[in-house]
């Protein structure tokens, strides 16, 4: 049955939010009043915030402005005046904000969403847990996660889904070795990604391979698919056999990486992260390319939010001498430090395991393998990466929900 908007609670006389979140109440607003359109609040830890008018009134939780079951806007800012101005503004006993606005509307808004939302602060999304960056010491156990029901068991997920972003990678254990696991587990988070390789694609020595990954030789760091305009986002390997001599999985965070490459070497990492580079691939039947600079910053931050790490699939660069003789440098010491202990660790996986993994922060690669020592095979698929930071929002709700009602 949809969620109709209405108020949290009787008892508490407040009113509801414009969307499907909760809201715990961190600060009470104390006193509020009608200023130079906008509303200013004073809240009970002394701080004042100003309100622009048009931020208030396209979220007022009223079901003419905001949809009470979809919770979207049901009219559009261009509906509203252009020089609408707030009236009056006032705390009501229920310690909601009550304004009555120049369009003749009246609006009450919950405090714990007001606060949240107060002008000046900067944008943070507050249910993403904090990064890990991590190196060759990292202590697995901290992305060990029993998956023996995680199918029905939503703490298992949260755990699993929390390990995942904060160190970019974690191993489901117990899983067992159906089939089907590769289809089911990964689909908890959101929908798979097609591609060239197929919805679901099996990692095993072919003799007609087209792509190193179908053969049994090894295969240094890397990230997949880097010829793609949007990357896939998270990778997951459903370990179904591994008996043969060799066949370790190789992981590293690129982020850790060139965060070493920044300090040592700052005119490398400028070349790698504001160079175009092609990323091509190489089949008969396909030709996805893509061009942008290795290590993608974020505008906002000056971080990276993704690094194209691709040791055989760059096009010829056309840069001129001096910047390629850079970027040269830049990947050379990039790949000399990937194959350092000291930023990457190895593990055998068992059969039974899943190893997921952020395709677009941590690399990935494997040691060389016998086939005619044993048998090795793993079922992958992709997931996007926003699947997986929708879930946790999800699971941070919940417990919002849980926090309110108690």
């Amino acid at each position: 049955m949809a969620q109709v908007l209405e108020p949290v609670a009787e008892s508490t006389g407040l009113p509801g939010t414009p969307d499907f979140d909760s809201y715990p109440i961190q600060h009470w607003p104390v006193a509020a009043r009608a200023a130079e359109g906008g509303v200013d609040v004073e809240w009970d830890d002394g701080s004042r915030s100003r309100y622009h008018p048009m931020v208030l009134r396209e979220n007022s939780p009223d079901p003419e402005t905001i949809h009470p079951v979809t919770r979207e806007q049901a009219r559009m800012l261009t509906e509203f005046p252009a020089d609408l101005a707030a009236i009056e503004a006032s705390i009501d006993p229920a310690g909601a904000l009550a304004v009555r606005w120049s369009d003749g509307t009246a609006s009450r808004y919950h405090p714990g969403w007001l606060y949240t939302y107060r002008p000046g602060e900067a944008t943070r999304d507050e249910d993403m847990p904090e990064r890990v960056i991590w190196g060759g010491d990292l202590d697995l156990s901290a992305v060990r996660v029993d998956g023996s029901n995680i199918l029905e068991d939503e703490d298992q997920l949260a755990r699993w889904c929390e390990a995942l972003h904060v160190h970019g990678f974690a191993i489901l254990e117990n899983l067992g070795t159906d089939r089907s696991v590769i289809e089911q587990v990964p689909a908890l988070l959101g929908p798979l990604r097609d591609n060239n390789f197929g919805r679901i694609f099996d990692v095993v020595t072919k003799p007609d391979a087209d792509s190193n990954a179908y053969t049994s030789m090894g295969l240094p760091l890397h990230v997949d698919l880097a010829t793609r305009e949007y990357m896939p986002g998270l990778q997951f390997l459903h370990c179904l056999q591994n008996e043969s001599t060799g066949g370790e999985s190789l992981l590293a965070d690129s982020f850790f990486i060139v965060e070493k490459l920044r300090r040592e070497a700052p005119e490398l990492y400028e070349a790698l992260s504001t160079t175009p580079m092609t990323s091509a691939n190489k089949a008969v039947n396909t030709d996805y390319r893509w061009t942008v600079p290795m290590i993608h910053l974020d505008p906002a931050t000056g971080e990276p939010l993704e690094v194209r790490w691709n040791p055989w699939l760059r096009a010829p660069l056309t840069a001129d001498f001096e910047t390629a003789d850079k970027v040269y440098k830049g990947l050379r010491r990039l790949f000399q430090m990937g194959d350092s202990p000291d930023n990457t660790v190895t593990v055998r996986l068992k059969p039974g395991e899943m190893l997921g993994f952020d395709n677009r922060r941590v690399l990935h690669g494997r040691t060389a393998f016998d086939p005619s020592t044993g048998g090795r095979a793993l079922r992958g698929c992709y997931v996007e990466r926003e699947e997986l930071w929708s879930r946790l929002r999800i699971v941070a709700r919940h417990k919002r929900e849980r926090l309110v009602s108690n």
